[in-house]
C-alpha cells in the first residue's frame, strides 16, 4: 500500500506542476490473495 501511496503523491504533484492537465482518473483494484492450497477443503467436501 505504501507503493500506492507515493505513487499517487508524485503524480499529484506532477499534475500540479502541469497546466495542461484538466483531469485525471486513477482506478485501483485491488484483489484477494488465494487461498493457501494446505487450507483449502478438498472438493466434495461436505
Amino acid at each position: 500500500m505504501k507503493n500506492i501511496t507515493k505513487a499517487l503523491q508524485d503524480l499529484a504533484k506532477a499534475v500540479n506542476s502541469n497546466d495542461t492537465v484538466e483531469r485525471v482518473k486513477v482506478t485501483i483494484t485491488l484483489k484477494k490473495p488465494k487461498a493457501s492450497k494446505a487450507n483449502a477443503k478438498p472438493k466434495g467436501d461436505k
